[in-house]
């Protein structure tokens, strides 16, 4: 299981989720990158983002805290994966 220990460790797991477009340079996530305004997240990148944080860190997020205004940047998704459950660490 992966820590994720900092936002900047939020901030490289949400960018490998990330389907960069062809022939476009995949960035390098700062903790305010507006992540839906530009169009960087989806429904399906969100649902790998809170499956991944799951699975590599056991970090479960409550289903009625998966919402736009928790993914609008990392800094925002941080400060819910701060306050989420977590399972066991191995």
């Amino acid at each position: 299981m992966s820590a994720i220990n900092s936002v900047e460790d939020l901030c490289a797991l949400v960018q490998s989720r990330i389907t960069w477009a062809r022939g476009e340079e995949p960035q390098t996530l700062a903790p305010d990158t507006p992540l839906l305004e530009s169009g960087l997240l989806d429904s399906l990148a969100i649902m790998e983002i809170v499956a991944a944080l799951d699975k590599q860190a056991g970090i479960e997020l409550p289903e009625t805290e998966i919402v736009a205004a928790n993914f609008r940047t990392p800094l925002a998704l941080w400060a819910l994966v701060q306050s989420a459950p977590r399972g066991a660490q191995a």
